[in-house]
């Protein structure tokens, strides 16, 4: 019996020793780490922080809080980054969790730091309503939260800047959909919103508000270079024209009125025989009533083609045309004298295709000897072409149901030119006659008016 209960002693205690040597092997086996983290803001937008799990040793599991609602489920340790956005200003306390690679919850260690944000995120928003009894006039409320300093209104063809929270009144002419845009600003940060916005009916009285925006009454003594170029180009000019454009020795300035003049410098019949002006207006507009009161060349021969016209200022960041849009104000060739006509060509519409849109020829005997306006109307619904009066209209185009920058690219800022080429595939039809030179297209002024 002595001898029995010996043994159990014995076997009691290797067995206690068993367990003391696993608890030991086990406890050997934990992991060594230091956790921590690191931060940095985005460059972005300052209201993102990006977070980097940085512990050091060796780690088997994380889970991330980052003290705004967000948090990881535990997962393994890696070092990717989170980029973790924070709406509100203030501080947050953002807590890391590292598991040894055992994965025990008695394996385990945090690290917590307070980031702080400076600013609450911009997020802009704005109301509207249409104003009772006046349907052609919009009123426009920012309702944008966050912290922003400045707002940008915009609709096709205009833009306004304003102050936080303001109240904005637009008068829309033009029945139809338009696209409103908020964009709110704080220092290089913007975000923008779009709502689209259904007027119901054109303004009937809508001539009545255009005002007088821009204009050049050509009344000093020298062109004024810095609302004119000229655009010069030897060896003709396309369209198997005859002329070199000079810069600026084909045009002057006297008693009132803007002179482009033709010559014939060589001998004739031959390119380069030919000089004359071809001016570019350094301003760009889009929508408006445009006028300019001219008298074409005193016609003593055939090939001349003087032009009022309009292109789209893309043209000049690398639209082809004619993709960009033309607008021809007012066409004339010498060898129809009397005679003018209007057109548009588009990427969809144009004289290469030969579907160019055009009033074809408008009979005016007096264009020779007199001043007349020709004048324009661009909406945001339709291009209107008239001649001395807006009642006087020649060419209507309305834009498409289905409308792209093929068949509309008229949303864009267009500018001016005035030109006389010389012979060419039209102006040249029935020849040059070298009788026609010196020919001088007179303007009197160029006007510009928009909705109020």
């Amino acid at each position: 019996m002595v001898k029995s209960f010996s043994l159990l002693i014995f076997f009691t205690l290797i067995v206690s020793l068993q367990g003391v040597l696993l608890l030991s092997c086990q406890k050997e086996t934990y992991s060594e780490f230091t956790p921590d983290f690191s931060y940095e803001v985005s460059e972005e937008d300052p209201n993102i922080l990006r977070f980097v799990n940085t512990t050091s040793g060796d780690q088997g599991f994380m889970q991330w809080d980052f003290g705004n609602g967000e948090q990881t489920k535990r997962q393994p340790a890696n070092r990717l980054t989170y980029s973790i956005f924070y709406p509100v200003r203030g501080e947050y306390p953002v807590t890391l969790t590292i598991w040894g690679t055992s994965g025990n919850d008695d394996d385990k260690k945090s690290v917590t730091k307070t980031v702080s944000i400076e600013y609450s995120a911009p997020d802009p928003d704005f109301e509207y309503e249409i104003i009772s009894g006046y349907p052609n006039l919009l009123k426009l409320t920012d309702v944008s939260t966050g912290d922003y300093e400045s707002i940008t209104w915009r609709y096709p063809g205009r833009e306004f800047n304003g102050v936080p929270g303001e109240v904005r009144i637009l008068y829309l002419a033009m029945g139809g959909s338009y696209d409103i845009e908020l964009e709110i600003h704080r220092g290089d940060i913007s975000k923008t919103i779009s709502k689209e916005i259904t007027i119901q009916a054109d303004d009937p009285d809508y001539l009545d508000h255009y005002e007088l925006v821009w204009s050049d009454e050509f009344d000093g003594s020298e062109i004024d270079d810095s609302e004119w170029v000229h655009e010069t180009g030897a060896n003709g000019w396309g369209n198997d024209e005859l002329q070199n454009y000079t810069d600026g020795q084909n045009t002057s300035l006297s008693d009132g009125t803007l002179k482009i003049t033709a010559l014939k410098t060589g001998t004739g019949q031959d390119v380069g025989d030919y000089t004359s002006s071809r001016i570019n207006g350094a301003e760009s507009f889009t929508y408006g009533r445009f006028e300019v009161r001219a008298k074409m060349p005193e016609y003593k021969g055939s090939g001349l083609w003087p032009a009022i016209w309009m292109l789209g200022r893309s043209i000049q960041e690398g639209t082809s045309w004619p993709l960009c849009g033309e607008i021809d104000i007012m066409e004339y060739v010498s060898w129809n004298s009397d005679y003018f006509s209007s057109a548009i060509h588009t990427e969809s519409n144009n004289h290469n295709l030969g579907n160019a849109i055009t009033s074809g020829f408008i009979s005016l005997p007096s264009i020779e000897e007199e001043f007349h306006i020709y004048g324009l109307i661009w909406t945001y619904t339709h291009l209107k072409f008239y001649i001395d009066s807006v009642d006087n209209i020649i060419l209507t185009y309305n834009k498409p149901g289905t409308y792209d920058q093929n068949n509309w690219p008229f949303d864009h800022p267009f500018y001016f030119l005035f030109n006389i080429a010389v012979g060419g595939t039209y102006g040249g039809v029935d020849g040059v006659d070298d009788e026609a030179f010196p020919a001088v297209m007179e303007i009197d002024y160029v006007r510009v008016y928009q909705l109020n």
